[in-house]
């Protein structure tokens, strides 16, 4: 498999997807099983998770910027746009969580989660050029 198709997978789409993934399946499974489904309630939104998004994002980007600075000179303006769109990210996820705390209600409006798909979007297609053997 191509270097940065295998990254963009295992390393970048499964730990930002794969515990919403995860928790889908758990919610057929316990539908499936049961007793009586017309009052079985289950919080079906709760596996698209944004601020576990914005925190895969952040480590997502301190990785590829560490990467990105020992690996060569080259590399210089991924890695200073991975500490940017990282910094984003743990800035957006600091803010969600402050509001979270001070509100138990809390629930992210649709501007948190479109700017939370931007740069979660950015952080994965930075890394993928940054796992580009040839980038020069």
């Amino acid at each position: 498999m191509v270097p940065q198709v295998s990254w963009l997978l295992l390393e970048g789409l499964l730990p930002l997807f794969g515990a919403g993934v995860i928790y889908l399946v758990w919610g057929v499974c316990t539908y499936a099983a049961a007793v009586e489904t017309s009052e079985f309630t289950y919080r079906w939104g709760e596996a698209a998770d944004p601020l576990g998004w914005l925190y895969g994002a952040t480590m997502i980007a301190a990785q590829n910027a560490v990467r990105d600075f020992t690996l060569s000179s080259h590399r210089l303006a991924l890695g200073w746009g991975c500490v940017v769109v990282g910094i984003i990210c743990l800035l957006l996820l600091v803010a969600a969580m402050t509001n979270r705390g001070a509100t138990w209600t809390w629930r992210p409006k649709c501007i948190f989660q479109a700017f939370t798909i931007v740069f979660v979007g950015t952080t994965l297609y930075i890394g993928f050029l940054s796992h580009t053997p040839s980038l020069r």
